[in-house]
């Protein structure tokens, strides 16, 4: 009989029989064993709900917000309590046991924290030593390679690659006749009929250290020659316990000491509760992990008590006052209003704290965390003195930031004493390693110097030849242009016989020759003259001159800015960032057809296309390096401010894009743009990107980066350009971050502007005055109105930086308030008429 049924036998089965029919046909099917296994599935499906209920917990030092106001104030995680339900191997249930009993199953594992003497390590492999009790009662001990003559007989319930051996677990020894040299006998001795065991005790037997620093005198100690042997055995190695209790998870295997020492047991549930440190001073005890969310991006303004800062100084790029910059620890935070309540120390009082410390509240924006005393939870940290302790015992100098308490650092020592000092008092342990990075050069480039005096006849020659193999896709007057820019790029060479420029025929088909005759060493600058030939012989192409039609003149630094071309040729960069570096001459043998032609495309491209915000200088006597300044876009934080970068384009342009130096002035406005000067960004393969993003040889351009920095760098909520922070959008943790974020950037833009007024860069003097002088006025309006807690209107009806929030917060006004009057005082040196902005005199 066929048990299958058709679809419709099933159908009408399922309609007209009920459930008790249903529950008969299984105990048919099952042989009466449904029931038992229906409940055995219930079972398992109420232990997957508690395993999935459970939390993941916290650790102390996390950032947490609460699930009732995510875009509040956030805490610091100070202390952790876990309590954990427990089972043993042969079903023993412990319930509710606090997890600062538990203990792990080996004393060293691998990745453990070790001390010799005064030096420091982490464990990187560890061989056991195995305590065996065979079935007949003869014991013996085996370690090294004869572990692996242990098979684990089933069940075997600790499956864990690193540690195959526990406790209690049935193995199958196959030792040789001959037992190897590595057991030894204490019961008896080997013989064939020894054939299973049980492992009564597993311990770390020999222990393969990589030693990371040393206490005296700090990672600089740190050396194959001074350190102790890698390989070392258990003994003689003391454990520094870095395993907090709160690092306890589900399904982790511990022992109990208190209650059995060679019984092992596997986590089953966690129910962990927190004490909070909020960030206005106040504390909350016992809270469940499940009222709280944790904070994934910490924004670099956020900041909380007990935290060590230091007074950033009102213009970042200007060295601190005499007696050294201001550091204080934090009292209390207004997350709203990114304010903070900071008590002063002097670096001379280092250890004082008593409560005559002068308290201030200051901007978020002003402060940054100390470099030398930002510690962390379990962070290793060395005595500062430890000449001043006994040299036979380094525990006591050797320890784990544990807490943050009285304006001090609790520290764990390896001894076991918990002691509070002050910052001063501590450094950290540092793996020292030597630097392996190099500058980035493009090794296409080489200097022409040392060959240019014995072949400059010869390198010009060739120049000439390999123009004139271009001159088909060239117009006649812009292949003037090149050669002669070849020309002061290979020599002016100490011969007194050089090549005359070229001669363009009149027709302008082709070069016909280069007339050879006489030509003083003195050379005479030949770019501009060759420019004036390719205005007169292209008035077709309008584009090409920018502004008035009158060519790519080299530019005067005194001229106007309403004479400040947007394209221009310029002699002198000796400033540029990459003149010394990848911007060095290429040689005359890497000189491609192909790549000039790409030079000439981005000329005509820049200087027909350019929009009105973007300038753009060329060098005569470098054609592979370009300088670009961009004003920042309204409705941006960088709106009325510029921004400069230097470029250059490598021996493989267009093959590979080229590089691109942000000129920083030492401050970091935004995420593609570093303080070092790096810019990150898809088109310029210094991020990962896909399609359209990234650098194409046939249709990317020097023109699309630089439009690309100015739409998609320097736009409106540059907080999200950081990798991973775009899922963030429209969520309350992100958007406030962005305000944040928005707030520091328009400030900062500021900052450089008044380092831009000081140092502004070669060829852009001008532009950088009249820039101001045309907009000085809008930009003090703005700031007046932030200052007043309004929302900005800018000249072109657009608004402000803070478009998306009512008013600033009075930690952005505060730190406005410091940088008005700098502006005001910019300004007026230039000239501008600034009374208006001035404060009346009291």
């Amino acid at each position: 009989m066929d048990m299958l049924q058709s679809d419709s036998d099933w159908e009408s089965s399922s309609d007209s029989g009920s459930s008790s029919e249903d529950m008969e046909e299984l105990e048919f099917r099952y042989g009466g064993q449904a029931h038992s296994i229906l409940s055995c599935l219930d079972e398992s499906i109420g232990k997957i709900d508690d395993f999935l209920s459970s939390e993941h917990g916290f650790v102390c030092g996390d950032i947490v917000s609460s699930v009732t106001d995510k875009s509040g104030q956030t805490g610091r995680v100070v202390n952790v309590t876990m309590l954990v339900d427990l089972e043993s191997l042969y079903g023993r249930v412990i319930k509710n046991m606090d997890s600062k009993k538990l203990s792990k199953i080996r004393s060293i594992s691998v990745g453990d924290n070790v001390i010799q003497g005064p030096w420091i390590g982490r464990v990187d492999k560890v061989i056991d030593s195995i305590t065996m009790l065979f079935d007949d009662g003869m014991i013996c001990e085996i370690d090294g390679t004869d572990q692996e003559k242990l098979v684990p007989l089933p069940p075997n319930l600790l499956e864990d690659p690193l540690y195959p051996y526990y406790p209690g677990q049935r193995v199958q020894v196959r030792l040789p006749t001959a037992a190897s040299r590595s057991t030894r006998w204490l019961c008896n001795e080997w013989k064939e009929n020894h054939g299973m065991g049980t492992i009564s005790a597993v311990n770390a037997g020999t222990v393969h250290v990589d030693w990371l620093a040393c206490a005296l005198g700090g990672c600089d100690e740190v050396s194959p020659q001074t350190s102790p042997p890698p390989v070392q055995h258990a003994n003689d190695l003391t454990l520094l316990p870095l395993f907090l209790h709160e690092n306890w998870q589900l399904g982790d295997w511990c022992r109990v000491p208190a209650v059995d020492t060679k019984e092992i047991f596997v986590i089953g549930k966690t129910k962990t509760t927190v004490d909070i440190a909020w960030q206005d001073g106040t504390s909350s005890f016992g809270l469940y992990s499940q009222s709280l969310l944790p904070v994934n991006v910490v924004n670099a303004h956020e900041f909380w008590p007990g935290q060590f800062v230091l007074e950033k100084s009102a213009n970042d790029d200007e060295p601190p006052a005499s007696g050294g910059q201001k550091w204080g620890i934090v009292s209390a935070v207004d997350a709203k209003e990114h304010t903070v309540k900071v008590k002063w120390k002097s670096f001379v009082d280092m250890s004082n704290t008593g409560s005559d410390q002068v308290e201030e509240v200051v901007s978020a924006y002003e402060l940054a965390e100390h470099p030398d005393y930002s510690y962390c939870y379990g962070e290793i940290v060395f005595r500062a003195h430890v000449d001043d302790h006994p040299s036979e015992d380094y525990t006591s100098c050797i320890g784990f930031v544990s807490g943050f308490k009285d304006d001090g650092i609790e520290v764990t020592f390896a001894s076991g004493a918990e002691i509070t000092v002050v910052p001063s008092d501590i450094f950290r342990a540092e793996k020292h390693e030597g630097s392996t990075g190099t500058p980035l050069q493009d090794h296409a480039v080489e200097d022409l110097s040392q060959v240019a005096v014995d072949r400059g006849k010869q390198l010009v020659d060739h120049a000439v030849r390999l123009l004139s193999l271009s001159s088909y896709f060239l117009h006649p007057s812009t292949f003037g242009i090149l050669t002669s820019i070849a020309a002061r790029i290979f020599g002016s060479f100490t011969s007194s016989s050089m090549p005359n420029p070229c001669c363009v025929a009149e027709d302008g088909d082709q070069l016909e020759q280069f007339e050879k005759c006489g030509l003083s060493t003195d050379m005479k600058p030949l770019v501009a003259v060759e420019m004036q030939r390719f205005e007169t012989a292209c008035p077709e192409q309008e584009a090409v001159d920018v502004d008035e039609n009158e060519g790519f003149k080299s530019s005067s630094a005194t001229q106007s800015c309403d004479l400040f071309r947007k394209f221009d040729m310029v002699n002198d960069c000796s400033d540029h960032h990459f003149v010394d570096g990848a911007g060095k001459e290429m040689t005359m043998s890497q000189v491609k057809r192909s790549w000039l032609k790409r030079v000439q495309q981005e000329w005509s491209n820049l200087a027909e296309n350019l929009p009105e915000s973007i300038y753009v200088r060329i060098y005569e006597e470098k054609i592979n390096l370009l300088r670009a300044a961009i004003v920042g876009a309204p409705g941006t934080p960088y709106h009325n401010g510029l921004f400069f970068f230097d470029i250059y384009l490598p021996a493989q342009y267009p093959h590979e894009p080229p590089l691109v130096h942000y000129r920083s002035g030492g401050l970091r406005l935004n995420p593609n743009l570093y303080e070092s000067g790096k810019v990150c960004l898809s088109l310029l393969n210094t991020w990962t990107g896909t399609g359209t993003e990234v650098w194409n040889p046939e249709s990317s351009s020097v023109l699309q980066v630089l439009l690309s920095l100015q739409a998609l760098v320097l736009n409106e909520k540059p907080y999200f350009n950081e990798a991973g922070y775009d899922n963030q959008v429209g969520k309350a943790e992100g958007e406030k971050n962005s305000v944040s974020y928005n707030e520091n950037a328009f400030l900062v833009t500021w900052k450089s502007m008044l380092y831009l007024l000081r140092k502004p860069p070669k060829h852009f003097e001008a532009l950088v005055e009249e820039h101001i002088k045309q907009r000085s006025h809008d930009i003090l309006v703005s700031c007046k109105a932030y200052l007043d807690g309004g929302e900005p209107i800018l000249a072109d009806g657009q608004l402000g930086a803070q478009g998306t929030r009512k008013g600033s917060s009075d930690g952005f006004k505060i730190m406005l308030a410091k940088l008005f009057p700098k502006l005001v005082e910019a300004f007026s040196v230039k000239g501008i008429d600034c009374s208006q902005f001035l404060e009346p005199e009291k």
